[in-house]
């Protein structure tokens, strides 16, 4: 099976052997953790990934 170097269309870092024929074109960014299709394979496409850390806080008792 053949590997690839894909370059993140988000952040520009370059992912080394990766596996797309097995997930029809599909990567997961190692810097910034997108999920991207790569244009090989198809048009780019980007799902937005959800972190609860970042967009929670934690509440807070009234007294």
């Amino acid at each position: 099976m053949k590997q690839y170097d894909v370059k993140c269309p988000i952040c520009g870092h370059v992912n080394h052997n990766l596996y797309l024929e097995e997930t029809d074109g599909w990567m997961e960014c190692e810097k910034c953790g997108s999920m991207t299709k790569s244009k090989q394979f198809g048009n780019t496409i980007r799902i937005p990934v959800f972190r609860m850390e970042e967009h929670c806080r934690p509440a807070k008792a009234h007294v």
